[in-house]
């Protein structure tokens, strides 16, 4: 077969250049029918560019003519004169099943090992995909081998012909030496095809099925497809399908070749459709998002481990198996599988491949710099911390965090007895003179913690029911799955402003909406102690209103702590501005506890029981106590007057009953 390929391209020279060739010997000779047709397609362009060459003699033609369609001969394709400019023919005017200038007639396709598509001579086909095939072909123009790319007939239903147009012209934007070139598009035969280099060499696929790389070897070919990334990405084109049967190693230098860019993507397209192939698509890709350069950078990183382990590191039989094991989180290490490998090289694959597209490398060039300019002997910065292996704790160390804990706890009672305190002062408008002091502050502040602590208990629990049932239930988990998915892949710094918005929207809504008639006694009390307006909200028969706050505020502040908790650090770990979120995380912090203090404020009202006294022939309530003097008050008066009367006054006389403030009926001690 060798040998037969030497004498055709031979021959291929020979009518290129006009030399003498007795074709009669050569058909008798040929060892079979398809090398005998080839040898007479060869024979009839020869005819035909030795009758162009007579015409170029006779008409003159000078080296800077521009032919808009060569003449054809025979055999239907066009010949250029040495020299001369060829204008292409626009090929919105030549639509499929007409025949544009040169070409051979409508129903001659291609066929391996003979057949002609415009000035291309097909000697064999060399691949073909779900939409088109490519020939090893000859430049009978340019006397060279080329690779030509056509539309399949029976595909034209699926794809448009444009399409095929769209990824010539991508590959037009692209010169680099690591990337496939592309000479020209036409159409032919009502087939559309480009030609472009011909590269004589393997696939990555077939070079990795012959045995795993070394680290070196991958660490090379990483390097070049870093470059050909580079200058793809520097076009504004996304490749979308980096893979190992797209990057060819040439015979002559080894050199790396990036083809292929039927799924490739101008930046800015938005397209959202998961092309590519699945096993090295970045996890955002599934959920939706847009492709990027780092999606790009994924798919590099997972060819790396390919050609290192000749397996991938997340695997699934089906684009839904896939979805779920990138959501769960399940994949495999690189140490694991190569535990030999050098330190540096895993920690760039690893890097590159991270599920997280903030943790990625932001540029080809900046993975490309790591793979040949990081010494092996230096560590390459891992893109999560490595913290560092801490001792056991100490009792001493179990004591301070206690310390720590019990000095936090106090400090909220006391926050919350004040704000409960002086909530009541304020709607009440209680004299300064009789404001509790600390001892019955902190009281307040304990009644406060015990129903925190005891519904904090109550949600915990829910919580880790939740959990459970996230593992043993698979449609919850798949849920959890998605939703984290679908978190993942949103901007860490708005994820974390959208958290603090939503927090601070339901607050307001809580607080001005849900309960604005329990608050809008609260502040008619305040505003106008003559308020004619029914209070029974702040006895009683509210009880169930103020519960139903407290349960709504209290878990919505639950949540907001859990996230400051649990999901802002991994948002900063992502965010390229830390300092944001973090001012972001306390704000959440700030909201959470904004919640609580309003669930405090008017505790004393609503829940607490005082001493009924009576005193010229009044009924009232002592709110309040200073020296020898107390506080009277008389909520049941019009306009709810406050009297401050001493405590030894003769008509002064104290009951064995206590009462709500707003609420008549009275109960005993």
């Amino acid at each position: 077969m060798a040998g037969e390929s030497d004498d055709l391209d031979k021959l291929f020279e020979s009518v290129a250049d006009g030399e003498s060739v007795d074709w009669d010997a050569l058909e008798r000779e040929a060892p079979d029918e398809e090398t005998r047709a080839l040898i007479h397609q060869l024979r009839l362009i020869a005819e035909v560019a030795e009758v162009h060459r007579s015409q170029v003699d006779e008409v003159g033609l000078s080296e800077d003519v521009a032919l808009t369609g060569p003449p054809a001969g025979a055999g239907g394709l066009p010949i250029q004169p040495s020299g001369g400019r060829r204008i292409w023919p626009d090929l919105s005017t030549t639509p499929g099943g007409a025949r544009p200038p040169g070409s051979v007639p409508a129903g001659s396709p291609p066929a391996p090992n003979y057949g002609v598509w415009g000035h291309l001579l097909l000697v064999r086909k060399i691949g073909e995909g779900s939409y088109g095939e490519v020939f090893h072909a000859h430049d009978t123009w340019l006397d060279h081998p080329v690779a030509l790319k056509l539309l399949k007939p029976e595909a034209e239903s699926r794809v448009q012909p444009s399409d095929l147009l769209h990824e010539a012209r991508r590959l037009a934007r692209v010169r680099h030496d690591n990337v496939v070139r592309v000479h020209g598009a036409d159409r032919h035969n009502g087939r559309v095809g480009f030609w472009m280099d011909f590269i004589d060499g393997e696939t990555l696929a077939a070079r990795v099925a012959k045995g795993r790389m070394s680290a070196g070897e991958a660490a090379s070919v990483g390097q070049e497809v870093c470059r050909a990334l580079a200058a793809v990405h520097r076009a504004s084109i996304i490749h979308r399908d980096v893979k190992a049967q797209n990057v060819m190693r040439a015979h002559d230098g080894g050199g790396i070749i990036l083809m292929d860019f039927g799924a490739g993507e101008f930046l800015g397209d938005e397209t959202r459709n998961p092309q590519g192939t699945p096993l090295y698509m970045a996890p955002e890709l599934f959920e939706s998002a847009v492709a990027s350069v780092r999606t790009d950078i994924y798919a590099a990183g997972v060819l790396l481990f390919h050609l290192a382990t000749n397996a991938f590191p997340v695997v699934g039989g089906s684009m839904q198996e896939l979805r779920a094991a990138h959501a769960r989180g399940d994949r495999r290490r690189l140490r694991d599988e190569r535990p030999d490998l050098p330190d540096s090289f895993i920690t760039i694959v690893e890097r590159a491949i991270d599920p997280d597209p903030m943790r990625r490398y932001a540029t080809a060039g900046d993975m490309e710099a790591k793979l040949s300019g990081e010494p092996s002997t230096r560590p390459v910065p891992a893109p999560i911390p490595i913290l560092p292996v801490r001792p056991r704790p100490t009792i001493l160390d179990y004591l301070k965090r206690a310390a720590i804990a019990a000095a936090s706890l106090v400090g909220l009672t006391a926050v919350f007895g004040f704000i409960g305190a002086r909530g009541f002062d304020i709607f009440l408008r209680v004299d300064p003179d009789f404001a509790l002091g600390p001892r019955a502050i902190v009281y307040v502040g304990i009644q406060a913690m015990i129903a925190f602590i005891a519904y904090g208990i109550f949600g915990a629990a829910l919580l880790g029911g939740f959990a459970g049932l996230r593992l043993m239930v698979r449609p919850f988990s798949r849920l959890w799955d998605r939703f984290v998915a679908f978190a993942n892949a949103w901007d860490p710094m708005a994820t974390a402003a959208a958290i603090v918005l939503a927090g601070v929207t339901a607050w307001i809504v809580v607080n001005t909406v849900v309960f604005a008639d329990y608050f809008g006694a609260l502040y008619a009390v305040m505003d106008d102690p003559t308020t004619s307006r029914n209070l029974s909200i702040l006895g009683t028969a509210g009880h169930s209103t103020h519960l139903n706050h407290f349960y709504l505020s209290f878990y919505s502040s639950m949540l907001l702590v859990l996230a400051a908790w649990r999901w802002f650090p991994a948002l900063e770990r992502r965010a390229t501005s830390t300092g944001v979120v973090r001012a972001l995380r306390w704000a959440a912090v700030a909201v959470a506890f904004t919640f609580l203090a309003w669930t405090v404020l008017p505790r004393r009202i609503v829940w607490d029981r005082f001493p009924v006294v009576e005193f010229d022939n009044r009924s009232g309530l002592v709110i309040g106590t200073a020296g020898e003097e107390v506080l009277v008050y008389t909520p049941d008066e019009p306009g709810r007057p406050r009297y401050r009367v001493r405590q030894n006054a003769p008509g002064l006389q104290r009951t064995a009953d206590t009462r709500l403030v707003f609420d008549g009926e009275r109960a005993s001690r």
